[in-house]
């Protein structure tokens, strides 16, 4: 298990006004300018600025990106029983298209978030991001390929980045059970789908095009890019690249992050408005609560929905808007604002979450093994 005085070791390094913000394995390494000024955070992240990691690239030695033409991909869904595969069904992206013709095409909200995330970012949000997502439920084809849900416990999932010196067949592996496939559904999450799109717009290839899976409450590891491969099996191990380096959750812990305002950023005194987002896989955010110098916290405002809608355009085809969910949303990020009038000096603003299942996030955040998610604490001076 990773604490954070392992990570830390490892972590953050400054040098000249630049920090390394080095991602433990599976996360790329950015160099980053450190951000100084607030920024006003949009609901939807485009493509083009969603942070961009490669599970695989810090874990599989001479790992490679894969570059899948849409025409050539193909998805073998099978039984694994030991080493030997028994492909039952073989799906090309035409498929999917003939799915989407035939009404099985889903779209929903999902905010991807890595499960190594930090206060060290590259951005307001980080290792973060918020979009709606397009495709087909793997229980779709899983059901062609006739998977017998009763006698498998899990799902494998194998990614195309595979190794360029040929050493293994695929690249990243993670794995969902068969129960949450078949069973999300009546606990109010969306069915994981092998997603082709993104905010309406086809996935880059950094973002796993033609195809990658996408699971409602997850971290970002559990949405395997470039995914080739599902195969069932009996085993009840959690078997994944991730696993093998220690990570122990996949759902997205109750979290919370300021984007006006981050460690040694200088406030103006008087009346400010802090911002921010809060997010959890469990349950949708009921309470985000701001604390000033170690006083009582205090609750912040959510931004209603209505709010967003009036900046954002949100397709009425995405599922938490055609069915009425309730929002805030589970699984996707909820923006917060604080109003403070902040006297000159230094001072510490703490930032804690909970969701609607009661969880909290811890302080201190001992493990970092299942999302690092403890309260949030930023020094700031005000002048």
């Amino acid at each position: 298990m990773l604490d954070r005085r392992t990570f830390l070791k490892i972590g953050g390094v400054g040098i000249a006004g630049v920090v390394l913000v080095p991602l433990l394995d599976g996360c790329e390494q950015h160099t980053v300018t450190p951000l100084t000024a607030p920024e006003l955070v949009p609901f939807l992240t485009p493509q083009a600025q969603l942070f961009v990691q490669h599970g695989g690239e810090g874990s599989i030695p001479t790992w490679t990106m894969p570059d899948i033409k849409q025409e050539e991909w193909k998805l073998e869904i099978g039984r694994q029983l030991g080493a030997t595969f028994s492909n039952n069904l073989t799906i090309t992206f035409a498929d999917l298209m003939q799915a989407k013709a035939d009404g099985a095409e889903i779209t929903f909200l999902k905010t991807m978030q890595c499960i190594l995330e930090s206060p060290l970012r590259v951005s307001a949000t980080g290792y973060t991001g918020n979009a709606y997502w397009t495709g087909i439920p793997l229980k779709h084809f899983l059901d062609k390929a006739g998977i017998d849900y009763n006698l498998n416990r899990r799902i494998l999932l194998y990614g195309a980045d595979k190794p360029s010196d040929g050493s293994r067949q695929f690249g990243f592996i993670n794995n969902l059970t068969v129960d949450r496939i078949i069973n999300g559904e009546s606990q109010g999450l969306f069915p994981p789908i092998l997603a082709y799109a993104m905010n309406g717009e086809p996935l880059t290839r950094e973002h796993g095009f033609p195809v990658r899976l996408i699971v409602h409450e997850m971290y970002g590891f559990s949405n395997v890019k470039w995914l080739v491969r599902a195969s069932a099996t009996q085993a009840p191990q959690d078997t994944g690249t991730y696993q093998l380096e220690g990570y122990t959750e996949r759902v997205i812990q109750a979290s919370s992050r300021g984007t006006s305002v981050r460690e040694g950023v200088s406030i103006p005194r008087g009346e400010t408005v802090i911002r921010g987002f809060a997010i959890s896989g469990h349950a949708a955010i009921s309470t985000v609560e701001i604390s000033i110098d170690g006083g009582p916290f205090a609750p912040a405002t959510i931004t209603p929905l209505a709010e967003i809608q009036d900046q954002e355009s949100l397709p009425p085809s995405i599922q938490q808007l055609s069915k009425g969910t309730a929002y805030p949303y589970q699984g996707v990020w909820t923006p917060w604002t604080f109003r403070w009038d902040a006297p000159g000096g230094t001072h510490t603003i703490a930032i804690r979450a909970t969701d609607a299942a009661g969880n909290t996030q811890p302080d201190p955040d001992d493990s970092i093994s299942d999302g690092q998610n403890g309260v949030v604490k930023y020094k700031v001076t005000v002048s």
